[in-house]
Order: structure tokens, then sequence, then C-alpha cells
């Protein structure tokens, strides 16, 4: 049992330091999620439908990414505390951010 969980926490370290490479800082994390809000605009302009990548967007750096910074770590605690509505909320507020 030890030896499966020792496997699966490194096996996590790795895929988190390959990951390190796509976002290195808060700035670079901020530009990843604006460039997919311009994208998104550009297939789809209302808001729900950039409310939905924002939320997949956070949903997958959270799932796949070390956070870096402060800043990150943070998000990251309130993405994964948050409920369906919440996220909801904070993907709006991230977006606004952005904007």
């Amino acid at each position: 049992m030890r030896e499966e969980a020792a496997q699966t926490g490194t096996r996590q370290a790795e895929a988190c330091l390959r990951a390190m490479n796509f976002v290195q800082n808060w700035d670079e994390w901020r530009g990843s999620l604006s460039e997919m809000v311009q994208a998104a605009r550009d297939i789809d302009p209302s808001e729900a439908h950039v409310v939905e990548v924002v939320e997949d967007m956070i949903d997958f750096l959270s799932e796949r990414m070390c956070p870096g910074s402060p800043e990150e770590r943070m998000m990251r605690e309130l993405w994964d505390t948050a409920d369906e509505g919440e996220r909801k909320v904070l993907a709006r507020m991230i977006l606004r951010l952005l904007d």
C-alpha cells in the first residue's frame, strides 16, 4: 500500500515538473488564460461560452500544474474547495480580471 502511494506521488511530482515548462509564473498563467479567452470569443462571443472556457482552463491548470507562486497556490485552493456555483462565480471574476 505504501509503495503504491509512493509511486503515485512520484508520478504526480514528475507530471507536475514537466508541466512547469508550460506555466512558469503568475503573469504567464494570466497570459495563457487571456489567449484562451480571446480564442473563445472569436469562436462564440457569448458570456456563457467564454465562462465555460475559463472554467475548463482553470480546471486544467488546477489539476495539472504545480502552483509556482503564492497567487497560483491561492487560486488552486479556491478552485479545489469551491462547489460548481462558486466555480462559475470565480471564473467570471477571473474573466473580469483578464479584461
